[in-house]
């Protein structure tokens, strides 16, 4: 009995493997944006000392955005909104991400 209990959960796990492929192939057509910002932050508009965080989901979030040296601290944006985030001179945001 443990045999066919085996055998038949091997089949299963093939199986799901087997259909993997498809869901890794899904995920790489996905833009080069939604990979490099997971989660509700996303990196909106910028300027001279300031950028915009973007919050997509439907829930209040922390948020700040990388840069070289020292990232900003982070800051709370509300459901579906932006905030603005102060940097320092010469900083140049590379992608939004939540604290």
């Amino acid at each position: 009995m443990m045999t066919g209990l085996r055998t038949a959960f091997v089949a299963a796990m093939a199986a799901a493997l087997l259909s993997v492929p498809g869901a890794v192939a899904t995920a790489s057509a996905d833009s080069d944006e939604s990979l490099r910002e997971p989660g509700c932050a996303k990196l909106g508009a910028s300027g001279w000392g300031w950028a915009d965080i973007h919050n997509v989901c439907g829930h209040t979030i922390s948020a700040s955005v990388e840069v070289d040296g020292w990232d900003p601290s982070c800051i709370q944006i509300g459901p579906g909104g932006v905030g603005r985030i102060g940097l320092e001179a010469g900083d140049e945001p590379y992608y939004a991400y939540e604290c």
